[in-house]
């Protein structure tokens, strides 16, 4: 609100233009010293103004935090995730399904994807990946893999922060701690 130098200038001048028209007008009802009024008076209505500037701020910026929540909540329901993933293999275009992949793996600039039957490779990145799939059923829980949690059999200590998931088909994924955490917090271990 105040970010303008120009504004507290302008503030400023007012602020001692009303003290020392408040001063003139007790200075002739009281008789008193006019330095010593205005003195009170510009301290007086220095922190009045300083208060008023202190809520007005707080409360525009508790007005901007809740419609930039309110955004994010709308922008959150407006999401929507890929349902499937086409694959191009020859000449030949494969449709995968969510539920028919296991998990992803990092491979230079493409990712491989595992199914159940065969593994694809396609031109596409981790993180695409990361924010189009759905989060309560895909996980990345390490910079390499992002795994569906449908296939998880057990999650196991490996080394001192870090793990290894192991999947109902027998394959070992290595996962960080961060990646631990948010798999721990998505199936509410």
């Amino acid at each position: 609100m105040l970010e303008n130098k120009s504004n507290i200038f302008i503030i400023i001048g007012f602020l001692i233009v009303w003290s020392l028209i408040v001063s003139g007008l007790l200075t002739l009802i009281t008789k008193v010293n006019l330095l010593y009024i205005f003195a009170i008076t510009l301290v007086l209505f220095g922190l009045f103004t300083y208060l008023i500037f202190i809520l007005l701020n707080n409360f525009i910026f508790n007005q901007e935090e809740e419609e930039n929540e309110e955004e994010e909540q709308k922008d959150k329901k407006l999401q929507y995730y890929i349902e499937r993933i086409s694959v191009k293999t020859g000449q030949k275009l494969d449709l995968l399904n969510l539920d028919d992949i296991m998990y992803f793996q990092s491979n230079g600039d493409y990712v491989s994807i595992y199914s159940k039957e065969k593994v694809y490779l396609k031109e596409e990145t981790m993180k695409y990946f990361e924010s189009n799939l759905p989060p309560k059923q895909f996980i990345r829980i390490h910079r390499s893999y992002i795994v569906n949690v449908d296939f998880i059999n057990s999650i196991e200590n490996y080394k001192k922060n870090q793990f290894i998931v192991k999947l109902k088909n027998g394959y070992e994924l290595k996962a960080s701690l961060s990646g631990y955490k948010i798999l721990k917090e998505t199936l509410s271990l």
